[in-house]
């Protein structure tokens, strides 16, 4: 393969000791928008990154390649230095720490070695001297070594993220819905508004049939300076906690507007409250659960 075609796709390549958060690492790429596979045998990564050269959608691609692989092809890092001799565009990030905190962590998740399970040793301590030496000729390529000892979940998260930022500034799509009470509250929202007590264009004849689409049902829930008040205060709300959920790595935020029946109020809100987002440049997307109903 040729430098020219080459650089067609972006390529991650994930490793380290077990139990150093591999798992983690490889869900925030996930969220970064890489074509994530866990646990790809050397000999297969030519064919995986062919394949997505010819697959647009595949132009960021992150595998996971550890003791698991080098204990039954031992030459993976020979497939790795290949590619990185062929100028692809790619990283090697190999995740690190300290043999007493990979002990702990085993013994906390109660989980076995893969070493141990394979049956090449018998001990953690055995298995992490072991996967050290096994894995040595992968550290040799990285790129960046990221020491996770005293990292959190999160930290580790915000770690890889910052590393390997998403194709788009706003990583974070805010979905906003409407819904009915009576149909039950959506079981992903992540902030829930009850919009029950403002006032109600089903008790208005003319009204009854329309939805919260309609203008002149959102021009009737929005008379009241109540509505308003509420649009507001949800909106103040929703602004002060974007840059807190972006610092924890949420990959999306949902806000659930809710009435009796999810027609008209929840339905005028939400559609008011997207325009807001939308006007102050946030990737925001709105639906209306029970419109239909």
């Amino acid at each position: 393969m040729g430098a020219s075609e080459s650089t067609a796709t972006e390529l991650v390549v994930l490793t380290g000791i077990s139990g150093s958060g591999k798992s983690t690492a490889l869900h925030a790429l996930e969220d970064a928008g890489y074509f994530c596979v866990d646990n790809l045998p050397g000999p297969m990564l030519e064919t995986l990154l062919t394949l997505a050269d010819d697959h647009p959608r595949m132009s960021r691609v992150a595998i996971v390649t550890d003791v698991r692989e080098a204990s039954h092809f031992p030459d993976v890092a020979r497939h790795i230095q290949a590619a990185i001799d062929a100028d692809r565009a790619m990283r090697v990030l190999f995740l690190d720490a300290s043999d007493d905190r990979i002990i702990t962590r085993f013994k906390e998740t109660r989980r076995a070695h893969p070493l141990i399970t394979m049956g090449v040793v018998e001990t953690l301590g055995e298995a992490v001297e072991h996967e050290r030496e096994s894995l040595r000729p992968l550290r040799a390529l990285a790129s960046t070594v990221v020491n996770t000892t005293g990292l959190s979940v999160h930290e580790l998260k915000r770690r890889v993220k910052a590393l390997f930022p998403a194709d788009h500034l706003d990583e974070m799509p805010i979905h906003v819905t409407s819904f009915g009470f009576r149909h039950g509250i959506p079981p992903e929202a992540d902030f829930v508004f009850d919009v029950r007590y403002l006032p109600n264009p089903y008790f208005v004849e003319e009204l009854r049939d329309g939805t919260g689409l309609d203008e002149e049902v959102a021009s009737y829930v929005f008379e009241a300076t109540a509505t308003q008040k509420v649009l507001s205060h949800i909106d103040a709300l929703i602004f002060d906690v974007l840059p807190l959920a972006r610092h924890e790595g949420k990959p999306s935020l949902t806000v659930a507007i809710g009435c009796t029946g999810g027609h008209h109020r929840s339905v005028a809100v939400s559609e008011a409250l997207h325009k807001l987002l939308i006007d102050r440049g946030e990737r925001t997307l709105v639906a209306h659960r029970d419109i239909g109903r």
